[in-house]
């Protein structure tokens, strides 16, 4: 497992870049990317969509070949200036073993996503060398519910001066207040139990840790995070970040059928019974499946504060 160091933000996207839109994971609706189309015309920027957008294989968009290829291509293009995933889902962890890593690291450039793309931002940061972003999909934009913070963080982080950023954390639950300093890290809670033992394993070690999930039962949910504790990645953590915990459900098997006993442990009880005592940690944080989502980078330096008020997060990285 790779020891935890901070990493440099690739290079900014510049006013009027050219944002490329890809699938690596499940095919996108195609009233999808064109309603991020008119987000990013409207914000300025130029757009390339790869035509493996288009494709079908089953639940993903097109082979993973030809999902492998779509983001060697956008790498290696140097007309485009930030990679955009428009949707997640599943699909992601199927690409791992075939990604030209050489080809990614020698074309740092920010690379955006969430939920299963959690698999390819663990991937890239370890393996490239350089910060990839927790950010919105195509799909968030889709939505009628997108909370106008959403796009304005996501062009805040990716911009010139990310590291000057300070996200003021008003909205946060915050269960043990604290401040602590170490590398920020995280994603889909299922994303990364499934990296745990392989050679994309991660580090809990001085971190800041996010996480967050969807459509999952607490009993799943309590399971994933004692793997986390049993596979150490709570020993040395500095603190927790819970973000948007969408449709979790009670019950035996997730479905609450009738005549089924709840767990009997709620989000919050599970949360804390694993998350060492004297760890900062705070509930409702900005990530995950939920109206408004923040762009995280992965792999910088932050410097977070908790208390009853809410807290903050210091960006601390330098470009490349």
């Amino acid at each position: 497992m790779p020891q935890l160091s901070a990493l440099n933000f690739p290079p900014p996207l510049k006013s009027g870049g050219t944002v490329g839109l890809v699938a690596p994971a499940r095919w996108p609706q195609p009233e999808w990317i064109e309603m991020t189309k008119a987000m990013l015309a409207r914000r300025g920027y130029r757009v390339a969509t790869h035509p493996q957008t288009a494709l079908r294989d089953g639940q993903l968009a097109g082979s993973d070949a030809a999902r492998i290829g779509a983001l060697h291509d956008m790498f290696a293009d140097p007309a485009i200036d930030a990679v955009l995933c428009v949707r997640g889902g599943t699909g992601s962890t199927r690409l791992l073993d075939g990604l030209d890593y050489g080809l990614i690291a020698r074309n740092p450039k920010p690379f955006v996503g969430f939920s299963d793309i959690t698999a390819l931002l663990q991937a890239i940061t370890q393996r490239c060398g350089f910060v990839t972003f927790h950010g919105p999909l195509g799909w968030n934009f889709a939505q009628p519910d997108c909370d106008p913070r959403t796009e304005a963080e996501l062009f805040a982080m990716l911009g010139p001066q990310p590291a000057a950023r300070v996200l003021r954390l008003l909205e946060v639950e915050t269960a043990r207040a604290g401040e602590a300093e170490g590398v920020l890290t995280g994603g889909n809670i299922t994303l990364l139990q499934y990296l745990i033992g392989t050679p994309y394993d991660w580090s809990g070690d001085s971190a800041i840790l996010f996480i967050e999930d969807v459509d999952e039962a607490l009993y799943k949910i309590d399971a994933k995070l004692r793997q986390f504790s049993m596979a150490g990645k709570f020993r040395h953590v500095r603190a927790v970040l819970v973000g948007a915990m969408v449709d979790i459900v009670d019950g035996e098997t997730g479905l609450m059928r009738s005549g089924e006993q709840p767990y009997g442990r709620d989000l919050r009880q599970i949360v804390m019974e694993h998350v060492p005592p004297h760890i900062p940690l705070a509930f409702n944080f900005p990530c995950g499946h939920a109206p408004y989502i923040t762009t995280l980078p992965v792999g910088a330096r932050v410097r977070l504060r908790l208390d009853e008020q809410g807290g903050e997060l210091r960006f601390q990285t330098s470009l490349l």
